[in-house]
């Protein structure tokens, strides 16, 4: 092997760690957010993020970010449970991109019904300390209703 196939594959190799390393934050993200620890959420976030959480408008910076999920305390989620699933994850140095598909299987709230199917659309970027971390996140639930057809907020 010479000098130029080592260097492409180590940048495979490095790629493919990137890629497990953003799976597993992003799992872990989810078991946070459903586990109510809210306070710790906006950690998974640059200090620049974005997000687009369904309805609730766009939110910039990590302190818009905190505060969107200290609202989240009062919302109700007994009888809810949460995966995410399908991640196509791309990875190009030190940022990448992933689409995710979330299901909410509740119980709890028959009006809407007992699943929910939604999709991120996220950015990601490694912080300086090389963990990786969300830059952008946007989250519409896609069925049995699309969010954006229930008029939240378009991005």
């Amino acid at each position: 092997m010479d000098e130029q196939q080592f260097d492409a594959l180590e940048r495979r190799v490095a790629a493919l760690e990137s890629r497990d390393d953003i799976e597993r934050m992003h799992n872990v993200y989810v078991r946070v957010l459903t586990s109510r620890q809210f306070d710790s959420l906006a950690d998974y976030f640059t200090d620049d993020a974005v997000i687009d959480m369904r309805s609730h408008g766009v939110k910039t910076g990590k302190a818009a970010i905190s505060e969107h999920f200290s609202h989240m305390v009062d919302a109700p989620l007994d009888g809810a449970s949460y995966l995410v699933t399908a991640p196509v994850i791309t990875v190009v140095g030190d940022e990448a991109t992933g689409v995710w598909t979330w299901h909410r299987l509740n119980s709890a709230v028959p009006e809407a019904g007992v699943w929910e199917e939604g999709r991120y659309d996220c950015t990601y970027r490694r912080d300086s300390d090389g963990s990786w971390k969300f830059s952008r996140m946007k989250f519409r639930v896609v069925r049995p209703v699309h969010d954006d057809d229930k008029g939240s907020a378009a991005s």
